[in-house]
Order: structure tokens, then sequence, then C-alpha cells
């Protein structure tokens, strides 16, 4: 039996039909809008927004890198290699320099703007001649898709609490101010961070932008141990030793101390310097610390080492070596060559063998500059009458060799700076300080008063070494090797920073000492005492800069 369908009933059906068409529609609509937006944000905003960060941080580095090139702080102009002189108005009290890296990163979306500028520290712990600088970088991200909004502080960083302000502009804001589809916003509220130009600025392309900054500041190298040596080391001599002791330590050794024998280590000549009492257990720990790095392969030890050592692919044992502590084949390093100071405003010094020098701390010395340095130099001490502070402090830059005497008075501190070749016997090196320890011995004992009264002025360095300084400027001539030697007769206190000079070290001279140079050669039966107090008190040599600061700009 055939059932008959009435006209009306048909044209419900497809009404139903077609309302159900658009309900699906719609859906599919919202779901594919919503879809979409959410492939904005994670697949592209969330992109962006990491790689701008990346970017920032690849112009610090260029930055920084650019900083760490020239350790001389007289020539840092930053105008070769697409740097130039920030336009004005440009980050104070400058100078500053900016450079713009772009078309890096995945299509070459990625760029970033660099700007270098010069601070000076106003606290006294950086010397005035050394800057330091603030590196600002601002990494952009070019902002692929369709141009919708839905970065949420919510979705990176729980919301109110990104930053300390974000409740005060709502959630979203904090984030979303870094994207720009048409204007730079950021540029519209602070300018260029400092509130200079504040405006909108036009963008080529939507985009977002993040801004960090850093704070790069000098880094001053210390004596760690008792000799640092970039070519070859070869020594002590084969009747000689290397040890350490602390200037610091009542107990202090000296020439006159006697050589005792210890068992900490194996071999026909392990004897050490331990001062007048070897059963004092705590100058024994300090004697262990004679540490030894080489940056090549090049060692050959003839006496015990008391401490440990280190070469660049060297082949050291303790089964063929008389060393005793640790062991390390694979410590690659540089010394950067030393530069000449500058020399403006130094004295200039002809002839005559006395100066009196008046400076009162290691970044505001007296400063004098010789063509050619006299046989016999005396650096008396200008402030010994002075009743608060009865110390003085010298530099001096030496454009020849030094071959003859050099005297200075107890309470001075002397840095030596030479362009030529040292060779000078152990008396000749007259260092009339004394040690921390020996300064304040027995300060309570009947009948042995301290040599120089402890007293809130007291010398601040506690070295006796470390008052007499000698520095070796590196040869400007490519190929030129520098020399020290330093013979018998007479002991040696002083350091020596020279890291283009072989250094020799002769007979039967006991040096008090740290070294850094590009070789070592010792011979006979050498002494070599490190002072341990040296670790604490930088010698005034720039060897890097390092990052003190990092900060995001999440305004």
């Amino acid at each position: 039996m055939k059932t008959q369908v009435q006209n009306g009933d048909k044209g419900n059906t497809l009404i139903c039909a077609l309302c159900t068409i658009v309900i699906i529609s719609l859906i599919g609509a919202n779901v594919l809008v919503n879809c979409t937006r959410r492939y904005n944000v994670t697949a592209k905003q969330l992109k962006a927004w990491k790689e701008a960060l990346y970017a920032a941080e690849a112009g610090g580095d260029a930055g920084f890198d650019e900083v760490r090139k020239a350790l001389n702080p007289s020539s840092l102009p930053f105008t070769t290699d697409g740097w130039a002189a920030a336009p004005s108005p440009a980050p104070t009290p400058g100078p500053a320099w900016t450079k713009t890296i772009s078309g890096f990163g995945q299509a070459g979306s990625l760029s970033t703007t660099v700007t270098i500028d010069k601070l000076t520290d106003n606290t006294g712990t950086i010397p005035a001649t050394t800057p330091y600088y603030r590196i600002r970088s601002v990494g952009t991200a070019r902002l692929f898709g369709l141009p919708r909004v839905g970065l949420s502080d919510q979705f990176f960083a729980g919301g109110l609490n990104f930053v300390a302000n974000s409740a005060s502009r709502g959630v979203g804001d904090t984030l979303l101010r870094k994207i720009d589809f048409k204007y730079d916003h950021f540029k519209g509220t602070y300018g260029d961070g400092d509130g200079n130009n504040i405006g909108l600025s036009p963008v080529i392309y939507p985009q977002i932008t993040r801004r960090i900054e850093l704070v790069a500041i000098p880094k001053y190298f210390v004596f760690s141990g008792a000799m640092r040596v970039v070519n070859m080391f070869d020594g002590p001599g084969s009747a000689g030793f290397i040890d350490s002791y602390n200037s610091k330590n009542p107990t202090n050794p000296n020439p006159s101390s006697p050589k005792v024998v210890n068992n900490d280590i194996p071999g026909p000549n392990t004897t050490s310097y331990y001062g007048s009492n070897p059963s004092n257990s705590t100058y024994r720990a300090d004697a262990h610390d004679g540490d030894v790095s080489v940056g090549a392969k090049n060692f050959a030890q003839g006496g015990p080492i008391w401490g440990d050592v280190t070469t660049n692919g060297g082949n050291v044992t303790h089964s063929g070596y008389t060393i005793s502590g640790t062991i390390d084949n694979n410590v690659p390093f540089t010394v950067p060559p030393l530069a000449a100071p500058d020399t403006t405003g130094f004295t200039i010094s002809i002839g005559g063998g006395n100066i009196s020098p008046t400076g009162t701390s290691p970044s505001s010395p007296s400063t004098y500059v010789y063509s050619s340095f006299p046989s016999n130099v005396t650096i008396k001490n200008g402030n010994a009458s002075s009743p608060t502070f009865p110390y003085a402090y010298a530099k001096i830059v030496v454009n020849g060799d030094i071959t003859g005497k050099i005297t200075i008075e107890k309470g001075v501190t002397a840095e030596i700076w030479f362009t030529g070749n040292m060779k000078v016997k152990g008396e000749d090196l007259d260092n009339q300080n004394v040690d921390r320890g020996t300064q304040i011995a027995n300060p309570g004992s009947a009948g042995v008063p301290p040599l120089i009264p402890p007293t809130p002025a007291d010398d601040p360095n506690p070295s006796r070494v470390g008052h007499m300084k000698f520095f070796g400027i590196s040869p400007t001539i490519s190929g030129t090797t520098q020399t020290i030697e330093l013979d018998p007769p007479g002991n040696i206190f002083a350091t020596f920073y020279a890291p283009s000079a072989d250094i020799t070290l002769a007979g039967n001279t006991d040096i008090f000492s740290a070294i850094v140079g590009r070789s070592f050669s010792g011979n006979g039966n050498t002494g070599f005492h490190y002072d341990k107090a040296l670790n604490q008190v930088d010698i005034g040599v720039m060897t890097d800069y390092q990052i003190a600061s990092y900060v995001e700009d999440v305004r």
C-alpha cells in the first residue's frame, strides 16, 4: 500500500534541514575562529614571544663580546664592524654606541638593536680610569598569522602577579602591549626607555618586542697560585722546590727559617719552609698551595712542587713527578697581552734616583713615567708622617730596561711597569716592607712588641710581596719576546706579571712571589714560595669583563 505525503509536509522538512545546516555551520565557524585564534596564540604569538627574547639576548651577547674585545680601557671606540655613535639624545653620561643586526632566525624574521653606553662608578669600587658598560638590547620578532590578540598573562605566569603593576592594568595588558600590529606602543609610552622622543611610531609589519639590560663590569686578576705560564715550565731546580705560605699567619717563613722534611710526597728532596715552628699544623696546611698552571704541554720538573699542577695536553703523572696535589692535563687557558697604561697626566721623571709618592690608594697612586730608568732608585714614603694613613702608593712606567737597584721604603706599595727587559740580582730588589703576620706577631708577649703597632690605619695589604709589583708590558712587535732574569745573591720579595716574558730564576735565590709569564725556568737550589694572601688582593690588571646584572624591561 502506498502512502501519500502531503505537499505541506515537504516544505517543513526542507526548512528544518536548512536550519540544521545553519546551526551546524555557525558552530563550525565558531570552532574554526577559536581554533584559529588559539593557533595564533600557541603557534604564532607564543613562538614570536619567545623568539623576541632570543633576539634580545643575541644582541646582548653581541654587545658583551664587543666590550670584551678591547681590555685596554683607553681604546674602546666601538666604531667598527657596524657600530656607530648613538643618535641624540644618547644615554647619559655617555658616550654611547649602537648597532642593528637584522635578518637572522627562521626566514630572517628576527632583528635586534643594541646600545652600549659607558658608565662611571661613583662608589670608588672601580678605578675612575676603568669604565664599565650598560648594554641595552631590543629584540624584535615578526608576528605572522591573523591580527588577533590572544596573549594573556594567565597563559604564561600566573596572571596578575606577572609584574608588580599588572593588577592596575588588568590581565593580559602586560604582555599585550608587547604586540604591535601597526604602532610601537612602547615608544608611544616610554620613548627610548629614558622618556625621550615619546610618540607612536608605525611598524613595518606586526611584531613583538622584548628588551633586556646588562651591566658589564671589569674583572681584575688575582694571583690564585704560585705560577701561571702560557708556553713552558721548567723548574724548580733539581735541589729546589715550590711551596706556599700565608703572610697573615703570625708564623711566617723567612730566609733564615729551617727547611724541614715532609713525608707527604715521595722523593729524595721533599723539604719545605715551615717557619720557625715546624710543628705548627696551621702553617703546614698553608704550605700546600704552590700551584703551577701551564697553558701548553711543555712541562719539566726538578724539585718537588707542593701544590696542584695543570697543563694543556701534557703527560704529567704522580708516578713520574714529586707533586703533592692533584694533576690535570686538560686545562687550556690563555693570558692576554699586557698593554701599556695611559700615561696622560703622569709626572715625567728625568734622572734622579729618589721619588716620594703620596698616593693614598691603589686606584689613586702617585704616577711617574721614565724615558730611561736610573741605575739606583729609592721610592720613599711620602705619607710616613701622616697620623691617619702612613702608607703611600706609586705607579711607575719605564720605557726601557730595568737593570739597577730598586728600593721601596716600608709602607710603600709600588707598581713598576716596563717595556724592555729586566736583569737584576736578588739583592737589587730591596723591599723593606714586612708581612702582616710579622707586623702583629705576639702583640701581647712581654718584651716582643710588634714591628708596626696594629692601628685602625694599618696597611690594608697584608703581604710584603704585594708591595713590590712588576708588570712586563707586552712588546708591540709581533714575535718579540721579553726577558726577565733574576740572579743571586739575595732573596726576592716581589710579584711579576709579564704574560709575554720568558722568566729565568738562577742559583740559590729564594723568591717569595707569584708569577705570570710566557715561560719559566729555574735551576740550582732555587726556592719559590707563594703567598696565599695574594689571592685576596687584585693587582690592578683588568683581564676581562663579567656580567654583573641582567634584567628584562617588562614595562
